[in-house]
């Protein structure tokens, strides 16, 4: 890591600031827990989860013991921590009892209906503490600061109900938060953390095992094969790679301080200047929150709390990410035509060809992923098997034999047990044809490449290990987030708040009479709210309070709920809508933090760097809005030609909306030209009959005065001609 992208990285992203310089014995112990705690949930997503409370006990607690030993008390610039405190060993070890105490009390916890005694207490009492420094640690001030001004709010709310505030009465109602909080399933130990228990953790380490086989040079190598020699070609390369990548790694400031570091200083080589480079990369890496099939883990919380199947999810996402990913496209492509800016010599690029025979196999465990999804699978049964599929098809000579004993152990292991207790033969599992095929096509992969001595990055014995440790400890900023967003959840569940607060912003709204303006301006109002909410958060936490906190204000409106259709769809369209602008933050100034680490790299302003990134964003502010007029757009009660239709319409839109911003298509673009051009990309993503006519009309019209005002010059001029 170069000094630019280290400094961005200590500046912006929290999740970086790991010791470093840890004692061997230490080091030994931290990799003990990350890869038992993973083998733990690879062995319950297949025999079956444990009690709710105990899981999501074990999955916390274990992880906050490994936050206070990889994050530091105090973070200093320019003085990386590195040898483990005293004091931290001490939080560690009470981290890892209060884990112990919680597994061993559920039971009791269960059977008394969440009543908790004075020892209950005084353990919450402390895994509220060890929890609200641990999310400073790893996160910063803002979500734990957040989470305690809930927990002050909903003791203000409880106590403010009695005339006398008396001993007995305080004890009572700290009792009652302190059960809510963190010994029932409504608090700490809520869907968030379930579900970061459950589902993501797995799709953490199925990332982690792609990294190790390659994946990510793949996505970059690729992109670089097929757009590096176009026009702009390092921005392209950088919207293609890091959209993939930010799918998968869940963190867009992450994402954009590791592809960044190579990208932008590619895109400024080329010409394209400093803010803009930083803008790019920003913007890219945030849009892989919203690319499904992964969307950056927080599309598996969603999941959960609307209790819909994950594909809707995949499905709802896919138009709006191809929007906001094309307008990126366009805009970087017009601005290079503009200035004149070519591409990278092909003779320093990689050929297609040699990328797909070193590490297009790769992309076989996505495939089987994807499949597994869509025939119905639960999501952790999808991510357990993808990972096998991985470790099989990228596996070393030592290491496949081992995986694929171990896979089909776990086919036939009823059989096997009968075989050996002497017991009746079990009938084998329906689906046992399915799950040989997904070893056995990617076994026959990797012997194939084998045989023919074809490169690529194998994944052996130590980096399976690695792989689970890496897994493991890359979901400690997202558990620690999981678990402060709880109390932020409890406190909204317990008091209300969260209904509170769309009255008031919808009775803003309904100063105004026509239910149409009505709507417009509260939808306006909620984006705001929603951007604020995600300020300097990451993706799944600001999904968690923007549909707890924002999400209601929308279902309160009826002219919402009547284009909606029914409440299923209208919930449904509101989360996503508010996740959108939540994740979009980022990009947001004045708490930019993704553009913030993008202008950090390339040397630019945090600030301009953060307008451009906004604006090269713009397709995704605007499409959220269509999909609550026509929820088509998000694949719901549409067939596959309204689908076409919407797609390859708001796509013309895109193409207007970045002539609009950028100000040039083959030529420079005038000024009320580019009004005229905002106002039909408008109407053509809006989906309908007449709309989409009109906006028609004027793309017509825009090819036709370009093409005929553009002289027909010979490609080596075409570029000074843009200058």
């Amino acid at each position: 890591m170069g000094k630019k992208q280290k400094k961005s990285a200590e500046d912006y992203d929290r999740e970086s600031t790991v010791r470093t310089g840890i004692t061997k014995p230490i080091a030994l112990v931290i990799s003990i827990l990350a890869i038992s705690l993973s083998l733990f949930h690879l062995y319950t997503s297949y025999a079956g989860s444990l009690v709710d409370i105990k899981q999501r006990s074990i999955h916390l607690y274990t992880l906050m013991t490994l936050g206070f030993l990889l994050y530091p008390f105090v973070r200093r610039k320019g003085k990386p921590a590195k040898s483990v405190p005293f004091y931290d060993y001490f939080t560690a070890a009470l981290s890892l009892g209060v884990g112990i105490y919680m597994f061993f009390t559920a039971e009791r916890i269960i059977e008394s209906g969440g009543r908790i005694n004075d020892t209950d207490f005084y353990i919450g009492l402390l895994i509220l503490f060890l929890l609200f420094d641990i999310t400073r640690r790893v996160t910063g001030w803002g979500l734990s600061l957040l989470a305690l001004g809930f927990l002050i709010y909903g003791f203000y709310v409880k106590l403010s109900i009695y005339p006398e505030l008396t001993s007995p009465v305080v004890l009572s109602v700290s009792k009652q938060i302190i059960g809510q909080l963190v010994f029932i399933t409504e608090g700490v130990l809520g869907t968030a953390i379930g579900v970061s228990a459950s589902y993501i953790i797995l799709f953490i380490l199925f990332g982690a095992f792609l990294g190790r086989s390659g994946m990510g040079q793949l996505f970059n190598d690729l992109a670089l094969a097929v757009a590096g020699h176009t026009k702009g070609g390092p921005a392209k390369v950088a919207v293609i790679s890091s959209g993939f990548l930010g799918s998968i790694n869940g963190s867009a400031i992450a994402n954009v301080v590791t592809t960044g570091a190579f990208t932008i200083p590619l895109m400024k080589k080329i010409g394209y200047k400093k803010n803009f480079a930083g803008a790019v990369e920003s913007a890219a890496s945030v849009g892989g929150q919203i690319l499904p099939p992964i969307m950056g883990a927080a599309a598996f919380i969603m999941a959960e709390n609307l209790n819909v199947a994950y594909t809707k999810i995949i499905l709802a996402g896919i138009i709006p990410a191809l929007l906001f990913y094309v307008g990126i496209l366009l805009q970087v492509h017009f601005r290079a035509s503009k200035r004149g800016l070519q591409g990278m010599p092909k003779s320093e690029l990689p050929r297609l060809k040699a990328v797909i025979a070193k590490r297009g196999h790769l992309i076989i465990p996505m495939m089987i992923l994807l499949y597994l999804l869509f025939s119905g699978k639960t999501p952790f049964y999808a991510a357990f098997w993808s990972i096998i599929a991985t470790v099989v098809i990228a596996g070393s000579k030592q290491m496949v034999p081992i995986i694929t004993g171990i896979s089909l152990f776990l086919i036939f292991q009823p059989q096997l047990s009968a075989l050996f207790s002497g017991g009746a033969m079990p009938k084998v599992r329906s689906d046992w044809w399915e799950l040989l095929l997904i070893i056995g096509i990617p076994l026959a992969i990797n012997l194939w490449r084998k045989w023919l001595k074809l490169e690529a990055d194998e994944v052996g014995v130590k980096d399976t290990l690695k792989a689970l440790e890496d897994g493991a400890r890359t979901t400690v900023p997202v558990a620690i987030a999981c678990g402060a967003v709880g109390i932020v959840v409890g406190i909204a569940s317990l008091t209300g708040v969260a209904l509170e607060i769309a009255n008031s912003i919808v009775n803003i709204g309904s100063a105004v009479n026509s239910p149409l303006i009505q709507l417009i301006i509260t939808l306006f109002l909620t984006m705001i709210t929603s951007i604020i909410l995600g300020m300097g958060l990451p993706s799944i936490p600001t999904y968690i309070i923007t549909s707890t906190m924002a999400a209601p204000i929308l279902l309160q409106l009826p002219l919402y709920r009547e284009l909606a259709g029914s409440t299923e769809t209208a919930t449904f369209v509101a989360h996503m809508f508010v996740f959108y602008f939540g994740i979009f933050a980022n990009i947001t100034p004045p708490v930019a933090l993704a553009a913030f680490a993008g202008a950090g790299i390339a040397g630019g302003n945090p600030n301009q760097t953060g307008f451009q990134a906004m604006k090269l964003a713009i397709a995704g502010f605007i499409v959220p809005f269509m999909f609550v007029f026509s929820h088509e757009m998000l694949m719901i009660d549409a067939n596959f030609m309204n689908i076409i239709v919407i797609t390859i319409t708001s796509l013309i839109g895109v193409f207007l909306l970045s002539i609009m911003t950028e100000g040039y298509f083959m030529e420079e673009v005038p000024g009320w030209l580019r009004a005229v051009s905002g106002a039909a990309a408008l109407l053509l993503i809006y989906p309908g009959i007449w709309t989409d006519l009109i906006g028609l009309i004027v793309f017509s019209y825009v090819l036709f005065t370009n093409f005929k005002n553009t002289p027909n010059l010979p490609s080596n001029q075409t570029a000074e001609a843009g200058k």
